[in-house]
Protein backbone atom coordinates (compact mmCIF):
# COMPACT_ATOMS: atom_id res chain seq x y z
CA UNK A 1 0.00 0.00 0.00
CA UNK A 2 1.46 3.57 -0.94
CA UNK A 3 1.96 5.63 2.09
CA UNK A 4 0.21 9.44 1.77
CA UNK A 5 2.50 12.09 1.50
CA UNK A 6 1.99 14.92 4.37
CA UNK A 7 3.35 18.40 5.00
CA UNK A 8 2.36 19.04 8.16
CA UNK A 9 2.30 23.19 9.51
CA UNK A 10 2.37 23.23 13.13
CA UNK A 11 2.59 26.07 15.66
CA UNK A 12 3.87 23.06 18.47
CA UNK A 13 2.61 23.12 21.57
CA UNK A 14 0.91 19.84 23.52
CA UNK A 15 -1.79 18.70 20.85
CA UNK A 16 0.52 19.66 17.90
CA UNK A 17 3.17 17.37 19.53
CA UNK A 18 0.63 14.29 19.67
CA UNK A 19 -0.52 14.99 16.04
CA UNK A 20 3.42 14.60 14.68
CA UNK A 21 4.21 11.95 16.94
CA UNK A 22 1.08 9.83 14.95
CA UNK A 23 2.26 11.05 11.80
CA UNK A 24 5.77 9.61 12.46
CA UNK A 25 4.89 6.51 13.78
CA UNK A 26 2.06 5.78 11.22
CA UNK A 27 3.09 3.12 8.45
CA UNK A 28 0.40 4.52 6.36
CA UNK A 29 2.03 8.16 6.28
CA UNK A 30 4.72 9.33 4.62
CA UNK A 31 5.78 12.46 6.35
CA UNK A 32 7.74 14.63 3.98
CA UNK A 33 8.47 18.11 5.77
CA UNK A 34 7.25 20.11 8.68
CA UNK A 35 6.88 23.88 8.84
CA UNK A 36 6.33 26.44 11.70
CA UNK A 37 4.26 28.94 12.68
CA UNK A 38 3.45 31.27 15.70
CA UNK A 39 0.44 30.40 17.35
CA UNK A 40 -0.03 28.49 20.47
CA UNK A 41 3.47 30.03 20.90
CA UNK A 42 5.44 32.22 19.47
CA UNK A 43 7.69 31.14 16.84
CA UNK A 44 11.25 30.39 18.44
CA UNK A 45 9.33 28.43 20.91
CA UNK A 46 7.30 26.41 17.88
CA UNK A 47 10.32 25.27 16.29
CA UNK A 48 11.81 24.33 19.03
CA UNK A 49 9.11 22.10 20.15
CA UNK A 50 8.79 20.48 16.80
CA UNK A 51 12.11 19.79 16.75
CA UNK A 52 12.10 17.66 20.52
CA UNK A 53 9.22 15.89 19.51
CA UNK A 54 11.19 14.59 16.02
CA UNK A 55 14.33 14.28 18.10
CA UNK A 56 12.04 11.79 20.49
CA UNK A 57 10.87 9.24 18.17
CA UNK A 58 14.95 9.45 16.09
CA UNK A 59 12.78 10.53 12.54
CA UNK A 60 14.56 12.16 9.56
CA UNK A 61 12.23 14.61 9.18
CA UNK A 62 13.44 18.21 8.40
CA UNK A 63 12.13 21.09 9.97
CA UNK A 64 11.46 24.71 8.45
CA UNK A 65 10.60 27.53 10.42
CA UNK A 66 8.09 29.94 9.37
CA UNK A 67 6.36 33.36 9.67
CA UNK A 68 6.39 34.81 13.06
CA UNK A 69 3.61 37.43 12.62
CA UNK A 70 -0.03 37.35 10.72
CA UNK A 71 -0.43 38.60 7.61
CA UNK A 72 -2.14 41.11 8.24
CA UNK A 73 -4.35 41.52 11.09
CA UNK A 74 -1.72 42.81 13.93
CA UNK A 75 -0.72 45.83 11.66
CA UNK A 76 -3.74 47.29 13.09
CA UNK A 77 -2.79 48.49 17.12
CA UNK A 78 -6.49 48.22 18.13
CA UNK A 79 -7.72 45.07 16.11
CA UNK A 80 -6.83 42.51 18.84
CA UNK A 81 -6.30 44.93 21.33
CA UNK A 82 -4.20 43.23 24.38
CA UNK A 83 -6.13 40.15 23.86
CA UNK A 84 -3.70 37.05 23.05
CA UNK A 85 -6.72 35.13 22.14
CA UNK A 86 -5.96 32.78 25.61
CA UNK A 87 -9.39 31.57 27.20
CA UNK A 88 -9.93 32.40 30.76
CA UNK A 89 -9.49 35.51 32.48
CA UNK A 90 -6.36 36.41 34.45
CA UNK A 91 -4.12 33.05 35.68
CA UNK A 92 -4.89 30.08 37.39
CA UNK A 93 -2.19 28.18 39.79
CA UNK A 94 -2.50 24.27 40.69
CA UNK A 95 -1.66 22.94 43.90
CA UNK A 96 1.80 23.31 43.66
CA UNK A 97 1.70 26.99 42.94
CA UNK A 98 2.64 26.26 39.07
CA UNK A 99 0.61 28.56 36.37
CA UNK A 100 -2.11 26.51 34.66
CA UNK A 101 -1.36 26.32 30.88
CA UNK A 102 -2.83 24.76 27.82
CA UNK A 103 0.53 24.99 26.58
CA UNK A 104 3.92 25.51 28.19
CA UNK A 105 7.10 27.51 26.48
CA UNK A 106 8.59 23.96 26.05
CA UNK A 107 8.21 20.77 26.04
CA UNK A 108 9.08 18.51 28.74
CA UNK A 109 11.56 17.15 26.48
CA UNK A 110 15.56 17.70 26.35
CA UNK A 111 16.70 20.47 24.67
CA UNK A 112 17.13 19.83 20.86
CA UNK A 113 20.44 18.76 19.56
CA UNK A 114 19.32 18.94 15.78
CA UNK A 115 18.89 22.02 13.73
CA UNK A 116 16.34 23.59 11.61
CA UNK A 117 16.70 24.19 7.88
CA UNK A 118 17.94 27.04 6.59
CA UNK A 119 15.77 27.74 4.14
CA UNK A 120 11.63 29.89 4.99
CA UNK A 121 9.07 27.41 5.72
CA UNK A 122 6.90 29.53 3.01
CA UNK A 123 10.11 28.88 0.11
CA UNK A 124 10.04 25.33 0.89
CA UNK A 125 6.60 25.34 0.51
CA UNK A 126 6.16 26.61 -2.95
CA UNK A 127 9.27 24.43 -4.18
CA UNK A 128 8.31 21.30 -2.52
CA UNK A 129 3.98 21.57 -3.77
CA UNK A 130 5.78 22.62 -7.68
CA UNK A 131 8.34 19.91 -7.75
CA UNK A 132 5.40 17.20 -6.85
CA UNK A 133 3.28 15.07 -8.81
CA UNK A 134 0.47 16.42 -6.84
CA UNK A 135 0.02 13.84 -4.20
CA UNK A 136 0.73 16.08 -1.07
CA UNK A 137 -1.95 16.63 1.84
CA UNK A 138 -1.22 19.41 3.88
CA UNK A 139 -2.37 19.47 7.55
CA UNK A 140 -1.57 22.87 9.20
CA UNK A 141 -2.68 23.14 12.86
CA UNK A 142 -2.04 26.52 13.39
CA UNK A 143 -2.60 29.65 11.74
CA UNK A 144 -2.76 29.40 8.31
CA UNK A 145 -0.03 32.24 7.77
CA UNK A 146 2.37 30.07 5.91
CA UNK A 147 0.12 28.45 3.59
CA UNK A 148 -1.70 31.52 2.68
CA UNK A 149 1.95 33.32 2.04
CA UNK A 150 2.92 30.49 -0.21
CA UNK A 151 -0.58 30.47 -2.35
CA UNK A 152 0.18 34.49 -2.85
CA UNK A 153 3.70 33.98 -3.79
CA UNK A 154 2.84 31.21 -6.67
CA UNK A 155 -0.80 30.41 -6.96
CA UNK A 156 0.04 27.51 -9.27
CA UNK A 157 0.70 25.63 -6.03
CA UNK A 158 -3.24 25.66 -5.31
CA UNK A 159 -3.06 23.48 -8.64
CA UNK A 160 -0.61 20.73 -6.88
CA UNK A 161 -1.79 20.13 -3.43
CA UNK A 162 -4.37 17.10 -3.24
CA UNK A 163 -5.76 17.83 -0.37
CA UNK A 164 -5.96 20.46 2.87
CA UNK A 165 -7.06 19.15 6.28
CA UNK A 166 -6.87 21.75 8.97
CA UNK A 167 -7.77 21.90 12.54
CA UNK A 168 -9.47 25.49 13.29
CA UNK A 169 -12.50 27.06 12.84
CA UNK A 170 -15.84 26.59 14.47
CA UNK A 171 -19.93 26.10 13.59
CA UNK A 172 -21.26 25.97 16.97
CA UNK A 173 -18.19 26.16 19.08
CA UNK A 174 -15.63 28.74 19.79
CA UNK A 175 -12.73 29.32 22.39
CA UNK A 176 -10.86 32.52 21.66
CA UNK A 177 -13.52 35.14 21.12
CA UNK A 178 -17.17 34.31 21.06
CA UNK A 179 -17.86 34.10 17.53
CA UNK A 180 -14.43 32.36 16.50
CA UNK A 181 -11.54 30.00 16.65
CA UNK A 182 -8.27 30.79 17.91
CA UNK A 183 -6.12 30.00 14.98
CA UNK A 184 -8.53 31.45 12.51
CA UNK A 185 -8.71 34.56 14.79
CA UNK A 186 -5.36 34.71 15.16
CA UNK A 187 -4.87 35.79 10.92
CA UNK A 188 -8.07 35.76 9.28
CA UNK A 189 -6.92 36.82 6.02
CA UNK A 190 -4.79 33.81 5.80
CA UNK A 191 -7.35 31.69 6.20
CA UNK A 192 -9.71 33.31 4.00
CA UNK A 193 -6.92 32.57 1.26
CA UNK A 194 -7.34 29.41 2.26
CA UNK A 195 -10.51 28.14 2.08
CA UNK A 196 -11.38 30.11 -0.97
CA UNK A 197 -7.92 28.55 -2.70
CA UNK A 198 -10.11 26.19 -4.88
CA UNK A 199 -8.32 22.87 -3.13
CA UNK A 200 -10.35 20.31 -1.38
CA UNK A 201 -10.53 21.56 2.27
CA UNK A 202 -11.48 19.54 5.46
CA UNK A 203 -12.16 21.76 8.49
CA UNK A 204 -11.93 19.93 11.40
CA UNK A 205 -13.57 22.69 13.88
CA UNK A 206 -13.74 22.34 17.74
CA UNK A 207 -17.35 21.38 17.33
CA UNK A 208 -15.40 17.99 16.07
CA UNK A 209 -12.07 17.95 18.47
CA UNK A 210 -14.57 18.63 21.55
CA UNK A 211 -16.18 15.42 20.71
CA UNK A 212 -13.05 13.05 20.77
CA UNK A 213 -11.07 13.61 24.39
CA UNK A 214 -8.58 11.78 26.01
CA UNK A 215 -9.07 11.79 29.58
CA UNK A 216 -7.22 10.95 32.73
CA UNK A 217 -7.62 7.05 32.61
CA UNK A 218 -6.39 7.08 28.95
CA UNK A 219 -2.93 8.95 30.52
CA UNK A 220 -2.86 6.61 33.00
CA UNK A 221 -3.23 3.37 30.91
CA UNK A 222 -0.20 5.16 28.92
CA UNK A 223 1.74 5.62 31.56
CA UNK A 224 1.88 2.12 31.86
CA UNK A 225 3.06 1.38 29.03
CA UNK A 226 6.80 2.44 29.86
CA UNK A 227 8.11 3.96 26.87
CA UNK A 228 9.28 7.88 26.26
CA UNK A 229 6.27 8.55 23.69
CA UNK A 230 3.81 7.13 25.71
CA UNK A 231 4.87 9.08 28.73
CA UNK A 232 5.17 12.36 26.77
CA UNK A 233 1.07 11.85 25.54
CA UNK A 234 0.16 11.28 28.83
CA UNK A 235 2.17 14.31 30.52
CA UNK A 236 0.51 16.82 27.66
CA UNK A 237 -3.10 14.99 28.35
CA UNK A 238 -2.89 15.28 31.54
CA UNK A 239 -1.39 19.30 31.70
CA UNK A 240 -4.40 19.59 28.69
CA UNK A 241 -6.88 17.96 31.41
CA UNK A 242 -5.90 20.70 33.97
CA UNK A 243 -6.15 23.22 31.68
CA UNK A 244 -9.43 22.42 30.45
CA UNK A 245 -10.62 21.52 33.91
CA UNK A 246 -9.71 24.90 34.81
CA UNK A 247 -10.72 26.82 31.96
CA UNK A 248 -13.23 24.95 30.06
CA UNK A 249 -14.75 22.34 31.52
CA UNK A 250 -15.63 19.34 29.27
CA UNK A 251 -19.21 17.43 29.01
CA UNK A 252 -16.39 14.20 29.63
CA UNK A 253 -15.22 14.50 33.16
CA UNK A 254 -11.33 15.19 33.67
CA UNK A 255 -10.62 15.14 29.69
CA UNK A 256 -9.51 17.29 27.22
CA UNK A 257 -9.47 17.40 22.90
CA UNK A 258 -6.45 16.91 21.24
CA UNK A 259 -7.42 19.17 18.47
CA UNK A 260 -4.55 19.31 15.81
CA UNK A 261 -4.30 15.38 16.88
CA UNK A 262 -7.83 14.19 15.26
CA UNK A 263 -6.89 16.47 11.77
CA UNK A 264 -3.97 14.49 11.13
CA UNK A 265 -6.21 10.69 12.44
CA UNK A 266 -8.62 12.26 9.44
CA UNK A 267 -5.81 11.98 6.79
CA UNK A 268 -5.25 8.18 8.56
CA UNK A 269 -8.84 7.08 8.85
CA UNK A 270 -11.42 9.28 7.64
CA UNK A 271 -13.68 7.78 9.82
CA UNK A 272 -12.87 9.20 12.96
CA UNK A 273 -14.74 12.36 11.54
CA UNK A 274 -18.67 12.38 11.95
CA UNK A 275 -21.34 14.41 10.29
CA UNK A 276 -19.15 15.66 7.57
CA UNK A 277 -20.72 18.17 5.39
CA UNK A 278 -20.22 19.87 2.07
CA UNK A 279 -20.49 23.94 2.75
CA UNK A 280 -19.62 27.43 1.63
CA UNK A 281 -17.10 28.81 4.47
CA UNK A 282 -16.00 32.31 4.63
CA UNK A 283 -13.66 33.84 7.33
CA UNK A 284 -14.72 37.41 8.34
CA UNK A 285 -11.78 39.31 8.23
CA UNK A 286 -14.10 42.88 9.10
CA UNK A 287 -12.56 43.51 13.09
CA UNK A 288 -15.59 43.52 14.60
CA UNK A 289 -17.02 41.80 16.63
CA UNK A 290 -16.65 38.47 14.59
CA UNK A 291 -13.44 38.79 13.30
CA UNK A 292 -12.48 35.48 12.65
CA UNK A 293 -15.25 33.75 12.22
CA UNK A 294 -15.85 30.38 9.80
CA UNK A 295 -19.05 31.59 8.37
CA UNK A 296 -20.69 28.31 7.89
CA UNK A 297 -23.97 28.66 5.01
CA UNK A 298 -26.10 26.04 5.72
CA UNK A 299 -29.03 27.33 3.33
CA UNK A 300 -30.34 24.60 0.98
CA UNK A 301 -29.21 27.08 -1.93
CA UNK A 302 -26.10 29.21 -0.79
CA UNK A 303 -24.38 32.51 -2.77
CA UNK A 304 -21.58 30.55 -3.31
CA UNK A 305 -20.08 27.39 -4.17
CA UNK A 306 -19.75 25.22 -1.63
CA UNK A 307 -15.98 24.96 -0.96
CA UNK A 308 -15.01 23.18 2.64
CA UNK A 309 -15.99 20.14 4.28
CA UNK A 310 -16.78 20.87 7.47
CA UNK A 311 -16.93 18.00 10.34
CA UNK A 312 -19.29 18.47 13.12
CA UNK A 313 -18.30 15.18 15.40
CA UNK A 314 -15.95 13.22 15.71
CA UNK A 315 -15.89 9.04 16.95
CA UNK A 316 -14.21 9.35 20.26
CA UNK A 317 -13.42 5.58 20.57
CA UNK A 318 -12.20 5.17 17.01
CA UNK A 319 -9.84 7.91 17.57
CA UNK A 320 -8.17 7.44 21.03
CA UNK A 321 -7.67 3.56 19.66
CA UNK A 322 -6.20 4.76 16.46
CA UNK A 323 -3.37 7.19 18.41
CA UNK A 324 -3.58 4.53 21.16
CA UNK A 325 -2.46 1.69 18.46
CA UNK A 326 0.54 3.72 17.29
CA UNK A 327 2.05 4.58 20.51
CA UNK A 328 2.07 1.24 21.09
CA UNK A 329 4.74 0.77 18.59
CA UNK A 330 7.26 2.74 20.30
CA UNK A 331 9.56 0.65 21.88
CA UNK A 332 9.79 0.34 25.63
CA UNK A 333 13.00 1.81 27.74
Amino acid sequence: MTKQRVIMDVDTGSDDAVAIMAAILSPDIDLVGLTTVAGNKEINFTTDNTLRVVELLGADVPVYRGCEKAMVCTLLHNRHGDYTGATGVGTKLDAQGRKIEYHTDCLPLPAPTIREQPEHAVFYLVDTLMRSDGDIVLVPTGPLTNLAMAMRIQPKICQKIKAICFMGGGFKVFNATGASEFNIWADPEAAQIVVTSGVPVTMVPLDATHRANFTLDDARELRSWNTPAADLVATLVEERVAAYNAFQPQELPDSAPLHDALALAAVIDPQVLRDVRLMRVDVDISGGFADGQTICDTRAFPDRTPNVRVALDADRERFVTLIKSLLRSCPAR
